[in-house]
């Protein structure tokens, strides 16, 4: 079975801007990794600074590859202090 992923970043109001754009540039090289299966970034409709990230994973170890990935070490400097918090939601999919 495949895993999801719903990762949602709460932005500090003053870098939204900042962390939409880093997350935006994560698509393409997210979407080009082996196992990938989706990954399409989402806005709240009530709340600007609320992003969400939905993802789909053949299974674990391409998760763990993503995880470990040159993209991802850089999202993470980039957004790492701009953020009011990030909940991860790790979901086996059923159908």
């Amino acid at each position: 079975m495949s895993l999801s992923i719903i990762a949602t970043i709460q932005a500090q109001p003053e870098h939204q801007e900042t962390v939409r754009e880093a997350l935006s540039a994560m698509l393409a090289p997210t979407r080009a990794e082996i196992g990938c299966m989706q990954y399409d970034l989402h806005v709240d409709q009530a709340d600007p600074n609320r992003l969400v990230m939905i993802e789909r994973w053949h299974d674990d170890a391409a998760l763990d590859a993503h995880i470990a990935s040159p993209h991802m070490a850089q999202l993470k400097a980039v957004i790492g202090d701009k953020t009011a918090g990030i909940d991860i939601q790790r979901l086996t999919h059923l159908g």
